[in-house]
This record gives structure tokens, C-alpha cells and sequence, in this order.
């Protein structure tokens, strides 16, 4: 063998080396685990929950409260984009008010999806949520994008652009 077919040999072994590596084989690749995800709650209706039930499907988590002006403002529009799209889990995670004023919330929006009892903020600091209102939008592939605006609620066709963009 010849110096030269040596070193073209060895470049291309390298290079198929580091495209394994970096994920450019077409072997499938396991979801993304996210250790937020490992957490229980209770619903506002007292039945259990488990974070990791979301792991590997498209998903968004909903930090609000009841008294925020911006939840209040961007509540239809979670309402109806959860609604318009079945194939993504929506689960709110409520904090810091009391059981009634959330499930008076839940009620007042018919927001027909899970609610979490958060009262401690317990799950908002395990997302480094600041304030509210703000979001985790999950892909199957488990990698996750956190949107926290404090001054205005999010319209209702941005919300839905970033659930598409889930599947």
C-alpha cells in the first residue's frame, strides 16, 4: 500500500468516525431526557401527576396565575390553540394564589386541559420561572424552548406558530 492510499484511507475512517459522532449516521436517536421533567403534582382536581409522562411527546407547560393581567389577557387564546391541536399535551402549572382562585380561573377560560396545584412555586423554581406568564415548549425529541415576557401576554397566532412548529 502506498503512502499516499494509507493517508486517504486513515482521512476517510476519520471522517466517518466524526460524523458518527456528531450524529450524521442514520442510526435514530433517543429523545432527549430532561431532568425538570421528574417531578409529581397534584391537579387541581387532587388527582396525581407525573412530569416524566411528557417525556418524548410534543408538549407545553403554561406558567400563569389567576390575578396576572397577561394570563388573563392570553388565557382564550391558550384555550383555543390547546383545543385546535390534540396531538400536543398542554398542562398549565398554577402558583401562587389559592385552589379556588385557580379553579375559578380553569372554569372562567374553559381551559380543558391539565392544571397543576403549584401553590409553593415549587415547580416554577425547577423551570426557573421569574414571573408570569411563561412557557416550555417540549418537542418529541425532548429539547425544550422557555418564553418568559413580563410585560405582555403572547398572541394568540405566535402561540399557535410555536405548537406547530412541535409536531
Amino acid at each position: 500500500m502506498s503512502r499516499l492510499s494509507f493517508v486517504c484511507r486513515l482521512l476517510a475512517a476519520t471522517a466517518f468516525a466524526v460524523a458518527l459522532l456528531l450524529g450524521l449516521g442514520d442510526a435514530p436517536r433517543a429523545a432527549a431526557t430532561d431532568d425538570r421533567l421528574q417531578f409529581t403534582a397534584t391537579t387541581l382536581s387532587g388527582a396525581p401527576f407525573n412530569g416524566a409522562s411528557l417525556q418524548g411527546k410534543p408538549a407545553v407547560l403554561w406558567f400563569w396565575t389567576p390575578w396576572c393581567p397577561y394570563c388573563n389577557a392570553e388565557a382564550p387564546g391558550v384555550s383555543r390553540v390547546a383545543a385546535a391541536n390534540p396531538g400536543v399535551t398542554f398542562v398549565g402549572v398554577a402558583a401562587h394564589s389559592d385552589v379556588g382562585a385557580m379553579a375559578n380561573f380553569v372554569s372562567k377560560y374553559n381551559l380543558n386541559f391539565t392544571t397543576l396545584n403549584d401553590a409553593d412555586g415549587a415547580i416554577w423554581a425547577r423551570y426557573g420561572v421569574p414571573w408570569q406568564p411563561a412557557y416550555v415548549f417540549y418537542r418529541a425529541d425532548g429539547s425544550s424552548t422557555f418564553v418568559n415576557n413580563p410585560t405582555s401576554a403572547m398572541p394568540q397566532d405566535e402561540l399557535a406558530a410555536r405548537v406547530a412548529a412541535l409536531r
